[in-house]
């Protein structure tokens, strides 16, 4: 099979993979990471496409070890630190978060049937051993409702990506 064709299969596969249940915010799908989730370039309309969402609620082992999770590939990453396996709904959890990009950074959740939510604290971590490009916050999120819920960040430098985990 010729290169091309891989590269359209490939890409045939991932438009039909997703979420099911949730909904990713806005249908659209693009690259791989760790928990499943995908992306790809901005949209014409500035927007990026959100990252597909994982098949299940587990990242991480017990005792809050949590998981790092890949958003949109090169600009943005998630580390979760949870009570046990599971991203619960309903509940604080902890993300520290690494963007690229400069400026002050904007975020918000949105979540199944397009309700949003803003992380209810956010500063700027000065160093730490996570070793992702970009600067690096801790955040606090409660998603009120378990499904999908995509985290959007900007830079004020214009920098944009997407992470999305499912909440349950």
């Amino acid at each position: 099979m010729g290169i091309r064709r891989w590269v359209v299969a490939v890409a045939g596969l991932v438009l039909v993979a997703g979420c099911d249940g949730g909904g990713s915010p806005g249908g659209a799908s693009g690259g791989a990471s760790p928990q499943g989730g995908v992306s790809g370039a901005a949209r014409a309309d500035g927007a990026v496409p959100a990252p597909s969402c994982p098949p299940d609620n587990l990242y991480g082992g017990p005792m809050g070890s949590g998981g790092e999770v890949a958003g949109t590939p090169g600009v943005f990453w998630g580390l979760l630190f949870l009570g046990g396996e599971r991203l619960p709904a309903g509940e604080p959890v902890k993300i520290a978060l690494r963007v690229t990009g400069s400026g002050e950074l904007t975020l918000r959740a949105v979540g199944p049937d397009g309700a949003t939510v803003d992380p209810q604290s956010i500063d700027s971590h000065d160093g730490s051993t996570w070793a992702r490009p970009g600067d690096e916050w801790g955040s606090y999120w409660v998603f009120p409702t378990p499904g999908c819920w995509t985290i959007q960040a900007e830079r004020t430098d214009g920098t944009r990506g997407a992470l999305t985990l499912r909440a349950g």
